[in-house]
């Protein structure tokens, strides 16, 4: 298996385990807040790997990461806030639609060299992703308005990010994501005192608190913020990951194939969160399987 495949892969599964841990924070948290704590474990994780793999500071690298940074953290507040809502194994596979969408677009356009084989490859996991999101028709859950503007967002902001990671040289080696992951801080920290002071004038910033009681499943405060920390850690990996691989690799295929990572948050929602799966799911991820396997060799 090629390596970049295999990086792709590996932080593809940790992103949709962060996403999913993310997810159950935001259910007692409220959303700035357990992204704000994601991201700063995160962050500690990319300065360390950082550490230890170096990497060459430049104004292109800081260009490249502040952009994905401003595109990152618009994706994950507004992903959070619609995990938040759920269902988590409708809603993350449709923003990794999206998110996969946009970067394999940007590639096609600037006309990426791939095998007929690569970009069939690419097409089916693409197929996998949408039918991934289909929900059993024995299933009550339905995704709400205020979801999916949530979740087109979140896709846009998150495929910009990966596209906008690839314009840093492989040179810069992770400066790039540590730089993305310092400037969502910043926002996030503006967001949030923002906030505070506009709270008691107007209701802006509803979508970003806690859903009502009855839909946080009894999650104490002390284990949000330990599922805040978890996916902090697991955020930080993919990140790490994700740009390692696209020095070493093509646009379009890390995209789409870090964008299998609902595949993790669906198989975890449907063990700890009993939400059901329909047969165009399980077809979904018996596809996603097979352009994995089949990018590996293209």
């Amino acid at each position: 298996m090629s390596l970049f495949v295999l990086l792709s892969l590996i932080a593809s599964v940790s992103y949709g385990t962060s996403d999913f841990f993310g997810g159950l924070a935001a259910r007692r948290l409220n959303v700035v807040h357990a992204t704000a704590g994601t991201y700063v474990v995160a962050t500690v994780i990319v300065g360390g790997a950082l550490l230890v793999l170096g990497g060459e500071w430049s104004v292109d690298a800081t260009i490249a990461g502040s952009i994905a940074g401003l595109l990152a953290i618009v994706g994950f507040v507004a992903f959070y806030a619609a995990l938040a809502i759920g269902p988590m194994s409708l809603l993350s596979p449709a923003i990794a639609l999206v998110g996969g969408v946009v970067p394999v677009a940007v590639a096609a356009a600037a006309g990426q060299s791939l095998s007929a084989l690569a970009w069939g490859a690419i097409a089916v996991a693409v197929v996998a992703t949408g039918l991934i999101s289909v929900p059993s028709t024995r299933s009550r859950e339905r995704i709400t308005m205020r979801a999916a503007v949530l979740a087109l967002v979140a896709g846009l902001g998150l495929g910009g990010s990966i596209v906008a990671l690839d314009a840093s040289s492989e040179e810069s080696g992770l400066v790039p994501a540590l730089v993305e992951m310092l400037v969502g801080l910043v926002v996030l920290g503006v967001l949030l005192l923002v906030m505070r002071a506009a709270r008691s004038r107007i209701g802006l910033f509803a979508v970003f608190e806690p859903p009502p009681a009855s839909t946080r499943q009894r999650i104490t405060a002390r284990r949000s913020w330990g599922f805040a920390t978890v996916a902090g850690l697991l955020l930080g990996v993919s990140n790490a990951l994700i740009v390692l691989a696209l020095h070493a690799g093509n646009l379009a295929v890390v995209s789409v194939v870090v964008s299998l990572y609902p595949l993790a948050t669906v198989v975890l929602a449907a063990i700890v969160l009993r939400e059901r799966l329909s047969a165009l799911q399980i077809v979904g991820i018996v596809l996603a399987v097979f352009a994995c396997a089949t990018l590996s060799f293209a």
